[in-house]
């Protein structure tokens, strides 16, 4: 897999693509091949992540580290071949890098890429999107666990969240035997209970929080203005109310309410 033919397959932004290849047409990809190989180690990928941008130097736009991590991810091609894992799955893998830039330009106007923090995951062949969830392997210490993240445009309906859980039981156990009994756990704001007082029973959300044992209430974050609100307003008097859920949160919020990220584990 070449990065010209991953921008393709997965929708990159036009003038996104055209700054990436334009970049890679003239970079030497060699100069920082043990950066790009070190994202398949767990332990070292953030260490190869600021060894990465250190040698890159500036970068506008975060161009040249996003043609570094599309290639890392193309390169990750022949693990999911060798692994036997779908070309579906991959593509919805790294799919993440159109999903991220499409988000960041709701919320500032600009085609700009900002998670390449979190996309060392997918080009190191950590976390895999199987349908509606992603599975992320990952170490709590020297503790393997599978955590599940839910991306923006997942179709949260609870036979979705059915079928990815079944799929990912099927596939994670067969390819990697050692997680194959692990527990999956979230850390998400979804899962706090508050919820439980602004949304029917019936509701997609509750309907998920009901899959799992609560483990910690967590911590008060603010990274749910971002997914429910689709912008990062510093006023929450300004936060927007569309939906039933935008005037609840607004409202809990502006009595002095806090929305927690708790985690949990499915039951």
């Amino acid at each position: 897999m070449d990065i010209a033919t991953l921008c393709n397959e997965i929708n990159l932004q036009a003038d996104v693509k055209s700054r990436v290849l334009a970049f890679a047409d003239r970079f030497d990809f060699e100069t920082v091949d043990r950066q790009l190989k070190g994202f398949l180690s767990y332990e070292n990928r953030e260490t190869a992540l600021k060894e990465l941008q250190e040698i890159l130097g500036e970068d506008k736009d975060n161009d040249k580290i996003l043609a570094c991590t599309l290639k890392a991810s193309a390169d990750a091609f022949d693990f999911y071949r060798e692994k036997g894992i779908s070309d579906e799955i991959y593509f919805d893998t790294m799919k993440c890098y159109t999903r991220f830039i499409d988000e960041t330009c709701r919320m500032t106007g600009k085609l700009y890429f900002d998670r390449y923090w979190w996309t060392i995951r997918q080009a190191g062949c950590h976390l895999f999107r199987i349908g509606a969830l992603e599975y992320e392997i990952k170490y709590v210490g020297e503790t393997m666990q599978i955590s599940l993240h839910i991306p923006s445009d997942a179709d949260f309906s609870p036979a979705s969240v059915d079928d990815s859980l079944e799929r990912a039981e099927k596939l994670l156990g067969g390819r990697y035997p050692a997680v194959k009994n692990l527990e999956y756990r979230c850390h998400s704001w979804l899962l706090d209970r508050q919820l439980r007082g602004m949304l029917s029973e019936k509701s997609n959300i509750i309907r998920f929080q009901n899959r799992f044992e609560i483990l910690d209430e967590g911590e008060a974050d603010r990274e749910f203005v971002q997914w429910v609100y689709n912008c990062n307003a510093v006023d929450d008097a300004n936060l927007p109310e569309n939906t039933s859920l935008q005037k609840k949160i607004k409202n809990h919020i502006l009595s002095g309410g806090v929305i927690r990220n708790a985690y949990g584990r499915i039951k």
